[in-house]
């Protein structure tokens, strides 16, 4: 039987998951270093692209699976030439719309679509770019946590079809994804594959590494350079609803899997215990694959 303190956690658990995707997002940015990390790698990028372009050409970038945009300073800098922030979710849309005419920002550009529709082949990449997104080849295309809802069939020809159609000569590609291959206890993975296995048969073979050969062998990719490491990020929060809002990131609820009250009670209880209880940060093993197209 559980304490009352235990069950009033238990409830706020369980409301977290009720939130809306892009308020997941914004937590996991806020409560943990994921996207300083990220950031690391992303000055690296315009380093090497102020590098390849000595010429003062304002730069642009294709932000795809944005939310809310969390690297929203460092990419409005950066790109002067035009920042494209492309997202399936209204309501992330919304929340950078009121900040761009909040703070008078121009060239920034929220646009609504679903990237396995707009870039399923080449034809559709080049409309898309002709008719929605400024006609201009892009320095630079993000692909930042949006692929977990993509099969990773499709992951070969979407990369194929943005770097072909969309990237601009010497443009950098940077795709991060959770690590399919770490299995340490206490990872996001692992907590990943423990439930989704149990309940939906189901473990997370979304594997960059995998992609990063696939692309190595295309011919579409002849000439390009790719970069491959994996960092590890921490999260941590103030209280349980907080820690709870990315405990059902990580576990796609409800985009990815419909888990039922039942089963989102057991998670709620098993991450009390294991984690809160222990006072012990969520660690997630990130992979970040950079393709330079030289």
């Amino acid at each position: 039987m559980l304490a009352i303190s235990d069950e009033k956690l238990i409830e706020q658990g369980l409301r977290a998951g009720e939130t809306a995707l892009c308020h997941k997002v914004k937590t996991w940015a806020r409560h943990s270093n994921e996207k300083a990390d990220v950031a690391a790698v992303q000055m690296d990028i315009v380093r090497q692209l102020d590098r390849d372009h000595p010429a003062p050409r304002p730069l642009r970038a294709l932000s795809i699976g944005c939310s809310s945009e969390p690297q929203f300073r460092l990419l409005e800098a950066a790109y002067r030439g035009g920042l494209y922030l492309y997202d399936a979710d209204g309501a992330a849309l919304k929340g950078l719309r009121a900040r761009i005419n909040r703070q008078m920002i121009n060239g920034v550009v929220p646009v609504q679509g679903n990237y396995l529709r707009d870039f399923r082949s080449a034809p559709a990449a080049r409309a898309a770019l002709a008719e929605r997104l400024g006609g201009e080849p892009f320095d630079l295309i993000n692909l930042h946590h949006s692929l977990y809802y993509c099969d990773q069939r499709d992951w070969t020809p979407l990369v194929t079809n943005l770097y072909q159609e969309l990237l601009a000569p010497l443009g950098r590609m940077h795709i991060v994804m959770m690590s399919a291959a770490d299995q340490r206890e206490g990872t996001t993975t692992w907590l990943y594959n423990l439930f989704a296995e149990r309940f939906f048969n189901h473990r997370n073979d979304q594997d960059l590494g995998r992609l990063r050969d696939e692309l190595a062998d295309s011919p579409a990719f002849a000439g390009a350079r790719f970069s491959y490491q994996s960092r590890d990020v921490r999260f941590r929060a103030e209280d349980f609803e907080t820690f709870m809002a990315a405990i059902w990131l990580i576990l796609l609820y409800p985009e990815g899997h419909a888990f039922s009250l039942a089963q989102r009670r057991e998670i709620t209880e098993f991450v009390l215990a294991y984690f809160w209880r222990e006072n012990k940060p969520i660690i997630q093993v990130q992979d970040n694959l950079v393709i330079s197209k030289d």
